[in-house]
């Protein structure tokens, strides 16, 4: 029985290192569009952002780039319809608070309004982190912020039932290294009753030869 729940838990176990290799190599390829987020958060500032919110009347595709950004955040059931540049202006209007927002992110659960709301935006030619940068320096880093958080949330959308299936058999493992476990501890407990049952018939059989020899 043993034997058959080794070869059992070692079977899952290479099921359970595939499946992990895959998950890896699957998320590692939204690390780079996780790191351009990062870095792009990285150049957003106070004084900046503080200059992009001063504008009077910013070119559109600074102004896109902002409303793109207040549909990303907003909560699914709230996406804003005013997604002006006074509508914007608001939503910068504390600044430290705004980059906490977008720093804290939860950006593996955008939520499928939101993914349809900005699709849109990022379709359009001039919503590019360089074509941006002539206009503004600050809402070139929201752009790239935004197109990164998206393309990082699609990999990980992909690689998401495979997460699932990795846990699943994770805790299938588990069990059955449980299971094995009791079944070695049963066997060594049988082991060692039969060895003291051994022990005690041999020394009544020696003490009963003794006696007949006496």
């Amino acid at each position: 029985i043993a034997d058959e729940e080794e070869k059992k838990v070692a079977k899952i176990n290479d099921e359970v290192t595939k499946k992990q290799q895959d998950c890896e190599r699957d998320l590692a390829k939204a690390e780079p569009a996780l790191k351009a987020a990062g870095e792009a958060l990285n150049t957003l500032n106070k004084a900046n952002l503080t200059e992009l919110k001063s504008f009077g009347k910013p070119p559109p595709a600074v102004v896109n780039v902002t409303a793109a950004v207040m549909v990303l955040i907003a909560p699914a059931s709230k996406i804003p319809k005013d997604r002006s540049w006074n509508s914007s202006k608001i939503m910068m209007s504390k600044v430290d608070q705004f980059l906490d927002s977008l720093i804290n992110f939860d950006k593996e659960n955008i939520q499928d309004p939101n993914l349809k709301a900005i699709r849109p935006y990022l379709e359009n030619p001039e919503f590019d982190p360089d074509f941006i940068r002539s206009k503004s320096f600050a809402a070139a880093g929201l752009c790239s912020w935004t197109v990164n958080i998206v393309r990082f949330y699609e990999v990980f959308c992909d690689v998401e039932p495979k997460r699932i299936a990795l846990a699943k058999a994770n805790a299938d493992l588990s069990a059955a290294q449980e299971k094995l476990s009791k079944i070695k501890a049963k066997i060594k407990e049988l082991d060692d009753n039969l060895a003291e049952l051994t022990q005690q018939f041999e020394q009544a059989t020696a003490a009963k030869l003794k006696c007949q020899q006496e």
